[in-house]
């Protein structure tokens, strides 16, 4: 029957200058990936003041007594408004949406701008009811 018990005395050790060593490599590497973004998606701040614009229609529809169906079927059209508001089409929005998703350090500065904004205009609101 094999030994399957790790033989740490027998392991090879990696020096500390050999660590650094790779660890240098690694974000020599690392910095030389440069990657574009692609033309046909939306900027940062478009696509924080589009998820905006979502999540004041979507909270206003929060405040109807109605089905998730019914909501929906009243989102759609607004959506599409808004698309055409914008000059933006559904493919972008979903191009837009997969590149940040792929990109988390982005895709956090958009939703810090997106809660920054929406918390903002919720204390103008507060303001305005006193």
């Amino acid at each position: 029957m094999p030994n399957f018990a790790l033989d740490y005395s027998n392991r090879s050790k990696m020096t500390r200058s050999g660590l650094i060593s790779l660890m240098t490599m690694l974000f020599v590497v690392a910095g030389c990936k440069h990657e574009e973004k692609p033309t046909n998606i939306l900027s940062k701040e478009e696509y924080a003041r589009f998820l905006v614009n979502v999540y004041v229609a979507e909270s206003k529809l929060n405040t109807y007594a109605i089905t998730p169906d019914s909501a929906m079927q009243l989102f759609l059209p607004y959506e599409q408004a808004l698309e055409k508001k914008l000059g933006i089409g559904d493919s972008v929005i979903q191009k837009t949406y997969q590149y940040y998703l792929a990109h988390p350090e982005e895709l956090e500065e958009i939703y810090t701008s997106v809660i920054d904004t929406l918390n903002l205009m919720e204390q103008k609101a507060l303001m305005k009811t006193k």
